[in-house]
C-alpha cells in the first residue's frame, strides 16, 4: 500500500500565507497517512519484512517529509522550492525501490510498485514541479525502476510489462506537466496584457489617468513619510486644436505620441511616473533633491520640441508645434495632497500659456 500526500501547488516565487499554511498542513497530513498506511501494509507483508518496512517508512520517508516541512520555514524556501520538491520525490521513490528490492531478496515478496507513480504524479501536479524538474524526476525514476527490474525479476513474467507501464505513465505525466506549464504561461501573458490595458494609455503607452493618479499618490505618500522633495510637471501642447484641424487626427495622434517619446527620453529614472492626463495634456511626477534639476528637465522637453520643428501653420504664436509646462515642486510635507500639487502645477501651466507659451513656469 502506498502513501498519498495532498499538498497544494506552489508554482511561483510569491505564495500567500494561506497557501503556505496549506502546504505545511498537507505535508503533516501526508506524514500521518504514511503512518496509517503502515498499519495496513504490516498486515499484508511477510513478518520477516516488518523491520525493513518500518525502517523505510519511519526512519527514511517520514524524516524526508519532516525535512521538507522544516525547510518551508526557511527564508530561502521559495527560491529553492522546486529543487526541494524534486529531492523529496526522488528520495521517497528510491526509498520505495530499496524496499521493493529488500522484500524480494529476503522474502521473495513482490512489493507493489504503484508508489513510484503516486510519488511522481504528486510532485508533478500537486507540488507543481516545473517541466524540466518533472522531466528530471521522470528520467531518474525510470532509470532506477528499470535498473531494479534488471537486478531482480520482482514481478515474474510481468516484470517488463510493469516496467513499461511505469516508464510510460511517467512520460505521460511529464507531457501533462508540460501542457500545464504552457497554459499557465499563456494565462500569465494574458494577465499581463489585461494589466497593460487597465493601466496604460492605448495611444502613448504611458500610464492612463487612473493609473497615473494611483502611482502619483503612492509616490507622494512615500516622499511625505521621509519629507523628500517632489515635483509635478503639467505639460500641454500649444494650439493643438489648430494643429488637429489643419493636419487631421492621424497627425494629431502622431504629435501626441511624439510628446510621449520626448517624455520618455527626458524623464529616464525608473521612479519617474509618466502619464497622459487627458487629451493633449500630460503629467510627470518625479522625486529629486534640487529644484535646479526640475528646471533642467523642463528645458530639455522644450528643447526637444524646438529641435523637432513640427509645422503648425495655423498657430497664432509661432509656426511650429510647441509645449508649455507648469511645475509645482517642494518638500512633500509642504502640500496637503498630490491633488494640491497638481492644482498648483496646473496654475503654473496656465501662467506659461498666458506668458506666450513654449516655456515653463515653476510655482
Amino acid at each position: 500500500m502506498s502513501s498519498f500526500m495532498p499538498i497544494p501547488s506552489v508554482e511561483s516565487n510569491t505564495v500567500s500565507p494561506r497557501d503556505m499554511l496549506m502546504l505545511r498542513f498537507s505535508i503533516v497530513v501526508g506524514g500521518i497517512l504514511i503512518s496509517l498506511f503502515m498499519i495496513g501494509d504490516l498486515q499484508l507483508i511477510p513478518p520477516e519484512l516488518a523491520g525493513s518496512y518500518i525502517t523505510s517508512r519511519a526512519l527514511i520517508q517520514l524524516p524526508i517529509l519532516a525535512g521538507l516541512l522544516a525547510f518551508t520555514f526557511a527564508p530561502q524556501f521559495l527560491r529553492f522550492a522546486q529543487t526541494a520538491f524534486l529531492a523529496t520525490v526522488l528520495s521517497i521513490t528510491y526509498a520505495n525501490y530499496y524496499l521493493i528490492h529488500v522484500a524480494w531478496e529476503h522474502a521473495a515478496f513482490s512489493f507493489p510498485y504503484e508508489g513510484t507513480l503516486l510519488y511522481a504524479f504528486f510532485g508533478f501536479f500537486v507540488f507543481g514541479m516545473k517541466f524540466y524538474y518533472a522531466l528530471t524526476a521522470m528520467l531518474i525514476s525510470s532509470l532506477g525502476f528499470v535498473g531494479l527490474m534488471l537486478l531482480d525479476s520482482v514481478y515474474g513474467e510481468r516484470t517488463w510489462m510493469n516496467a513499461g507501464f511505469v516508464v510510460g505513465s511517467l512520460f505521460v505525466g511529464v507531457i501533462g506537466r508540460h501542457r500545464i506549464d504552457r497554459l499557465l504561461g499563456q494565462l500569465e501573458d494574458a494577465n499581463e496584457q489585461l494589466v497593460d490595458l487597465s493601466t496604460l494609455d492605448g495611444l502613448t503607452e504611458l500610464l492612463n489617468r487612473r493609473a497615473l493618479m494611483s502611482e502619483s499618490e503612492r509616490l507622494f505618500a512615500l516622499q511625505r513619510r521621509s519629507n523628500q522633495r517632489l515635483a509635478v510637471f503639467m505639460m500641454d501642447l500649444d494650439h493643438f486644436k489648430q494643429f488637429n484641424d489643419r493636419y487631421g487626427h492621424q497627425e494629431g495622434d502622431w504629435a501626441i505620441r511624439l510628446h510621449a517619446d520626448i517624455m520618455r527620453q527626458v524623464f529616464k529614472r525608473q521612479t519617474d511616473i509618466l502619464g497622459r492626463y487627458g487629451g493633449e495634456e500630460f503629467m510627470a511626477v518625479i522625486e529629486g533633491e534640487h529644484a535646479d534639476r526640475f528646471e533642467l528637465l523642463a528645458s530639455e522637453v522644450l528643447k526637444q520640441w524646438q529641435e523637432s520643428a513640427v509645422p503648425n501653420e495655423d498657430s497664432p504664436d509661432s509656426k511650429v508645434l510647441s509645449c508649455s509646462i507648469g511645475i509645482c515642486q517642494g518638500l512633500a510635507n509642504e502640500f496637503d495632497s498630490i491633488d494640491d500639487m497638481i492644482r498648483r502645477a496646473d496654475e503654473a501651466l496656465y501662467c506659461a500659456k498666458k506668458q506666450g507659451r513654449a516655456r515653463y513656469v515653476m510655482a
